[in-house]
Order: C-alpha cells, then sequence, then structure tokens
C-alpha cells in the first residue's frame, strides 16, 4: 500500500492511541469530562487503537466492528481487560446492535465514539436517529469523519497501486469511470472505496441530520490539516480558515477533516 500505517496494524494502532489522547478526549473534555467508570462504545472500533486512552483513564470500554480479522486483534491485545471485565469487544452491525440494544437501560453508554465512521455506513439518519436509545442522559457522542469531496474523502489512500493512491479528487468522477479504474487497479477494495461515495457525507448533511434528530451540536472544530496528519505525514495539524469554513460546500474540497461532538 502506499502509506505503510494501513498495512502495518501495530502501527495504524500506535496513531490511533495517540491521536485519541492527543486531540478527541482533549476536544471531548471541552464539553463534558471523562471520569473513571463511565462507559464508552466505539462503533467501528477495528482493533481498539481508539478505546486504549479511555481504558487508561478509568472507564469500561467496548467496541464492535463487521472485519473479523481487527475485532481478533483487539481481543487478543485487551484479553486481560476482557477477564477482567473491563472490555468488552465483538463483531456486530451497528444497525443490528441498535435494534437488538435500545430497549436495554444496561448497554446505554455515555461517551459514544465514530471516528472515521459514518462515511463507510449506509444509512446515516438511521443510524444517528438508533444511537439517541443507546446513550445515557447527558451522554455525547463523538463523530470524526472526512467530507467526501475532499482531496482524498473516496479513501483512495488505501490502494495498491502508489499512483492512484496519491492522486488527489479523481473520486468525484462520475460513479463508472471512478469504479472502472478501482476495479482495475485494485479489485479487493471496491466495495470499501464504493461506501464512501455512496454515502457522501458533508457537514452540511451531517448537521441538517443532527437538527432534525433532535441533537445539540456541542462542539465543532473543522480542521485544513487533520491532527492524523501529524502522525502520517508529520505535518503540524490546523483549523479551518474562517473565513473559508463558513462558506458552505465549497469549504469541503479543502477541509481534511470534521470533528463534531453531538448531546
Amino acid at each position: 500500500m502506499a502509506f505503510d500505517f494501513h498495512a502495518n496494524r501495530d502501527k495504524y494502532f500506535q496513531l490511533q492511541y495517540s491521536n485519541t489522547k492527543n486531540n478527541v478526549i482533549p476536544f471531548i473534555e471541552k464539553r463534558k469530562k471523562v471520569d473513571v467508570g463511565m462507559k464508552v462504545l466505539e462503533i467501528g472500533c477495528r482493533d481498539g487503537g481508539v478505546l486504549l486512552p479511555f481504558l487508561e483513564l478509568g472507564c469500561h470500554i467496548t467496541g464492535f466492528d463487521l472485519d473479523t480479522g481487527p475485532i481478533e486483534k483487539a481481543i487478543e491485545i485487551y484479553a486481560n481487560d476482557i477477564a477482567a471485565g473491563r472490555a468488552d469487544f465483538f463483531i456486530k452491525n451497528v444497525h443490528d446492535y441498535i435494534a437488538e440494544n435500545k430497549e436495554n437501560e444496561g448497554k446505554k453508554f455515555d461517551i459514544i465514539i465514530l471516528k472515521d465512521v459514518i462515511e463507510h455506513v449506509y444509512g446515516h439518519q438511521e443510524m444517528i436517529h438508533g444511537i439517541k436509545s443507546i446513550l445515557k442522559a447527558g451522554g455525547v457522542v463523538y463523530f470524526g469523519f472526512p467530507p467526501w469531496q475532499n482531496p482524498y474523502g473516496g479513501h483512495q489512500q488505501v490502494l495498491k497501486n502508489k499512483f492512484f493512491a496519491l492522486l488527489p479528487y479523481y473520486h468525484l468522477l462520475p460513479n463508472f469511470i471512478y469504479y472502472n479504474i478501482i476495479k482495475a487497479i485494485d479489485p479487493n477494495h471496491i466495495g470499501f472505496i464504493k461506501a464512501t461515495k455512496e454515502t457522501r457525507i458533508t457537514p452540511e448533511v451531517f448537521e441538517r441530520i443532527v437538527k432534525e434528530e433532535k441533537f445539540k451540536i456541542l462542539g465543532r472544530d473543522l480542521y485544513l490539516i487533520s491532527p492524523m496528519y501529524e502522525f502520517k505525514f508529520k505535518m503540524k495539524p490546523r483549523l479551518q480558515f474562517k473565513w473559508l469554513e463558513n462558506i458552505r460546500y465549497i469549504r469541503n474540497y479543502f477541509t481534511t477533516t470534521c470533528d463534531y461532538l453531538i448531546g
């Protein structure tokens, strides 16, 4: 792969851990203190790098994902914590999880995390509506995602072909052209790639859904240079220019990630 952190799971775990400790938790704690004993859920947790800083703060952590490999890795990494009742990891679809637990008071969380996940999930409004049923009163939900129009909003950086992994913006081509390119160079990733284009999440869409579902936006940061880029590319994070942040739609082409906290 063009970027070795996608292939090296240990390195990616450390990247997720560092970003959460240095950026995600401080962002949340501007609005809600992360305390010992809190229940934290990550939807689309992969092998659990995002959750480790919460565990270190004394939280009980739960994570699920659709992909078997990362969950098996998470169970291996957190074996002692699972045995001690501090952690749970399992394979599940988010819509199924919500449907199965929306009436279960014991399955409500203080903090729910979706980091680089919503762009891969079909049924955004259904999911956000359902999240209310597994969120404790006074709880918060963190979302981090790239607007789909940004230079690598198609997640093409995961492709094996270095040229196409580094090429920006071509995911904005008409579907039949873009999908045929992906099928020709890396057919194993076509499902992953299609989801980001077909769901097309943007700040405008997200904020509309949040408003319709009667959530409040407690915090929002749009980044010109994502905090993750500090670990990936040694680039210093930078918030979006204020003058550009407020120009709807155009800003999406130059925003590498959006951080939201809703409750």
